[in-house]
């Protein structure tokens, strides 16, 4: 791609979303944001093409967080965040050719590294598995979520342990491939992650 792209990939409750927006107002930069267009996504999919997808798609919340085996769980995400990048990329490619700031967790380390001109345009960030717990615990949606299901405490000690290893995997990638990775746990503020995103995005 020859526009300008800042990426934020990495796991849920890392702070990525309120980082991104951050750095994206303070420069003046378009913002995609993989969660609001998943959705939609999810709409336009191939039930041949997109078989994680579709399984996503159909799930209810016992099936997808309690009766399933928690590495089955972290598979199918996954697969499905590889199915989604594709509709990802056709969303950015059929923008505006302006600078933009992309953030999500579909933006796994293996996928958007050959679309970097840059290694310093993209950066991972990866919460403590603690950190996750007790972050993911606060959000009301959550808890709509796990009601749905047969064993809500059961269900979200998979959810959390799902979300720990594919923050692990992410992480990993992202060292295989020498990306930036700033891990979270709480121990510093977010305007000091900011300015470690900030810092990371700007070095030459």
């Amino acid at each position: 791609m020859d526009r300008m792209i800042y990426w934020i990939g990495g796991s849920a409750c890392s702070g990525k979303s309120t980082l991104a927006n951050m750095y994206a107002e303070k420069h003046g930069l378009a913002l995609y944001s993989c969660d609001e267009h998943f959705d939609n996504h999810l709409r336009n999919i191939s039930i041949v093409e997109h078989h994680a997808m579709n399984k996503v798609r159909t799930m209810d919340p016992n099936e997808a967080f309690y009766t399933r085996d928690v590495q089955e769980q972290l598979s199918v995400y996954i697969r499905c965040f590889i199915e989604d990048f594709a509709f990802v990329l056709k969303d950015i490619a059929d923008g505006p050719a302006t600078p933009l700031v992309v953030e999500g967790n579909q933006l796994l380390p293996s996928l958007v590294a050959p679309h970097l001109k840059q290694h310093h345009k993209a950066i991972w960030i990866i919460p403590a598995e603690r950190f996750q717990r007790e972050h993911y615990s606060k959000r009301a949606w959550i808890q709509e979520v796990l009601q749905k299901t047969e064993n809500p405490a059961a269900a979200f000690h998979n959810w959390m342990l799902r979300d720990a290893r594919f923050a692990g995997f992410v992480a990993q990638e992202a060292a295989d491939l020498n990306l930036q990775v700033l891990h979270v746990d709480g121990s510093k503020s977010l305007l000091e992650n900011y300015a470690f995103l900030e810092k990371h995005f700007d070095s030459k």
